[in-house]
């Protein structure tokens, strides 16, 4: 009767957020807003970033992680290195209000880094951080799945191995994750999960795991050995990947890779299109799963979405072509994008009711990326004159239009926003802005008046306008292992 009356008071809250969120935004409408823009600046280094596919925004503030005046001890094993070219100590933080809350780390605060990967509507903080040691194994620093409630950090461990990391958690104070056991594994440092990992790999088995209240579950594993979990909704289901068996591929040198479904205490297999690598990026509160997973031959990857016992190729395009799922609201709408038949240049896309729709890019730009999505259905991303991979536009796409993020900033300034992360029901917007020096820094961008006279002006003069150009160009994204390992090549991860 407890457990059904803690989901009856978090539907209700989110009903009323809702009804909220019309109000703020009314996204609903044709009203195009202008945006106030809310700079984080940093911890006294550089540059700052945020999460990505993950929740970073809630009522009680945004978080991520930014770098301070103090270089890394561990250089060139730096966990700020994931987002940043340089090698300073990167702390956790959450922004409130125009706070900007240092998270601090394990053991020495001075030396040791710290990442916020997500947070829930009670200000809850979950992540990694480094506590001073370094691995024997390895030579790398050791880095723990964390939560931070209240301001105050709790050390979630491992399974008896070195390294863990907490992706997500939901108001239930469910966090899950990935943590390394102490049983001998070849395959736990190649095992690849998409867009979340541990910050350094390991010797030893990775297990998926679901904390609360101070107890961690192994969630097991498909048949193989490794396991890690990336997403979580309201109601205590769990998305990730693990490995199907200990038997290496040809086409890959590793074992199978397929995303699961926890629920109801059982793992379930979702399967594949084909190929021996897939991986969750994100879930809805209806047990619906999109990401990514490798065709027949594993030389190409589309985004699926898995809805109720099902695979559905979400984004399929020609042979030789790659889509990616990306995010996925209630209401079932999937985001991601796909490669242009004949061409390796990515458009941002979007599947609804079964109809894959291509948003195409910001006026004649090259490429374009959807990275979230609302339940009114405003998007956000980012595109690119050149490649998807220099410094492009924050875009936010709204009933049927595509707009320069910058253009509909009411006070405009020096940070140039070339990715939007995070858009949250109340339409407010999580961004990366870089400044003319190149520092990066993260932004929070709230609705607020009407687009008249003034912004028309700033959207008109946005459509014939490049992307300003940085000193040095910064990451577009964080550098997954998608990433670093070339992102067109299937093969290859």
């Amino acid at each position: 009767m407890k457990r059904v009356s803690i989901l009856l008071l978090i539907l209700f809250t989110s009903l009323s957020l809702t009804g909220w969120a019309q109000m703020r935004a009314d996204p609903q409408s044709n009203t195009v807003h202008q945006y106030m823009m809310y700079d984080f600046g940093t911890l006294g280094g550089a540059s700052s970033s945020t999460s990505y596919f993950a929740p970073s925004l809630s009522l009680r503030g945004a978080i991520g992680g930014a770098e301070t005046p103090a270089h890394d001890p561990f250089d060139p094993y730096c966990l700020g290195s994931v987002f940043f070219a340089d090698c300073n100590v990167m702390h956790a933080y959450q922004w409130n209000k125009g706070i900007l809350k240092d998270l601090g780390a394990l053991g020495n605060n001075s030396e040791n880094g710290s990442f916020a990967s997500a947070t829930n509507n009670f200000g809850w903080v979950s992540g990694y951080a480094e506590n001073g040691l370094v691995d024997p194994s390895t030579g790398y620093p050791i880095a723990h799945a964390v939560v931070w409630k209240n301001g105050k950090i709790t050390d979630i461990g491992t399974f008896g191995g070195t390294q863990s990391a907490a992706m997500a958690l939901n108001d239930l104070g469910q966090v899950i994750g990935g943590a390394l056991n102490n049983i001998d594994d070849p395959w736990s440092a190649k095992f690849y999960g998409g867009f979340g990992y541990i910050a350094y790999p390991g010797t030893t088995q990775l297990r998926a795991f679901v904390w609360q209240n101070g107890h961690k579950r192994d969630l097991g594993t498909l048949g193989g050995p490794d396991a890690f979990a990336y997403a979580i909704n309201r109601f205590g289901q769990i998305a990730g990947e693990s490995y199907t068996s200990d038997t290496p591929n040809d086409t890959t040198g590793i074992p199978t890779i397929d995303p699961f479904l926890w629920t109801n205490g059982k793992m379930i297999d979702l399967g594949s299109l084909g190929g021996t690598i897939g991986f969750t990026v994100w879930m809805n509160d209806w047990g619906q799963v999109v990401g990514v997973s490798n065709v027949y031959g594993d030389m190409t990857n589309h985004g699926f979405l898995w809805s109720f016992g099902k695979m559905i190729d979400l984004l399929p395009t020609s042979s030789g072509q790659n889509s990616f799922g990306l995010w996925i609201n209630d209401l079932g709408d999937v985001i991601g994008s796909s490669t242009v038949s004949g061409e390796q240049l990515y458009h941002a896309s979007l599947w609804s009711f079964g109809k894959a729709t291509d948003l195409g890019t910001f006026g004649d730009d090259a490429c374009a990326e959807a990275f979230a999505i609302n339940d009114f259905r405003q998007i956000v991303g980012y595109s690119d004159p050149i490649s998807c991979q220099t410094s492009g536009r924050a875009f936010l796409w709204q009933n049927g239009t595509m707009y320069d993020l910058n253009a509909l900033v009411e006070n405009p300034s020096d940070l140039y926003l070339y990715v939007a992360s995070y858009i949250d029901d109340r339409g407010e917007i999580v961004a990366q802005g870089v400044l003319p020096d190149g520092s990066v820094h993260t932004a929070l961008l709230i609705p607020s008046n009407a687009c008249e006279s003034s912004c028309q002006q700033r959207i008109s003069r946005s459509l014939n306008a490049m992307p300003r150009s940085p000193a040095k160009s910064p990451f577009a994204r964080p550098s997954s292992r998608a990433d670093r390992l070339g992102r067109n090549k299937a093969k290859s991860w």
